[in-house]
């Protein structure tokens, strides 16, 4: 892998952090983007201490110019552009796209999830983003398959110590079983696969990931069976209860960290 350019977005904590220190393993020039800067400073010190040029940029991707904002810094602070971490990640790869092209080389990838797949309860807008972010890699991989540009899913199960699985729990004080979750190391390592060897979809799960996917797409019980049997049915309603106490009562939710 050649010295290249990414945007790793998400990348103040979580899965983000991970993918972004392999990625200066490999010694990518990195623009870090997240909300928190001062956690972004923190990060891009440690990548800088070990030989990595690395650029922040304080984005809420959930911000109606967020795509455009990130483009920008890229162009400010690198240069060129090659990684991108539903509208924010569509929106930048549009404006991303034509200097890839021009270049005749870029990847965007995106962390998908199963969540569309195994029908978790009360996720719906979750879900529909992360599948529609998986439509959406597939077409756009298979679009410019010709032009050295691709676009990778990296479909997610359930992650150990880190991403929102975790943060949720944390949030909630509830407790789940991680038999079937991955280390977030695996996915930092789907990651670097995506760049060196593209493909439409990358399943990282515990067992035949592409296997229990396309087992949930064929029969679409599959996915609400596995979760009455595990007990995530019954994990999701708790979580649904408790935020919607949290919502309600102005008392709880002042009293929860910031």
């Amino acid at each position: 892998m050649e010295p290249r350019n990414a945007i790793v977005t998400g990348a103040s904590h979580g899965i983000g952090q991970h993918i972004a220190r392999a990625l200066a393993a490999r010694h990518m020039n990195l623009l870090l983007v997240a909300r928190s800067e001062a956690e972004l400073a923190r990060l891009a010190s440690e990548l800088q201490a070990g030989g990595s040029k690395t650029a922040v940029a304080a984005v809420d991707l959930g911000g109606p110019n967020a795509a455009r904002h990130i483009a920008e810094a890229a162009a400010a602070e690198l240069g060129t552009v090659l990684q991108v971490d539903l509208i924010s990640p569509l929106l930048l790869a549009r404006l991303l796209l034509p200097g890839m092209l021009e270049r005749r080389y870029g990847r965007i990838i995106n962390i998908s999830s199963l969540a569309g797949h195994t029908s978790f309860p009360y996720t719906e807008a979750y879900a529909a983003a992360k599948d529609g972010l998986t439509a959406f890699s597939r077409v756009l991989h298979s679009d410019y398959r010709d032009t050295g540009v691709t676009a990778t899913s990296i479909i997610l199960g359930p992650v150990k110590d880190t991403g929102i699985s975790a943060r949720t729990l944390a949030e909630t004080g509830l407790t789940a079983s991680t038999a079937f979750s991955v280390s977030p190391h695996k996915v930092a390592a789907a990651t670097l696969r995506a760049i060196g060897n593209p493909k439409a979809e990358i399943v990282v799960s515990i067992g035949p990931g592409r296997l229990l996917k396309a087992l949930m797409d064929y029969f679409p019980g599959l996915g609400p069976a596995l979760n009455r049997l595990s007990g995530a049915g019954k994990l999701m309603t708790s979580v649904a209860d408790y935020r919607e106490a949290t919502r309600t009562d102005p008392a709880r939710n002042n009293s929860q960290p910031a």
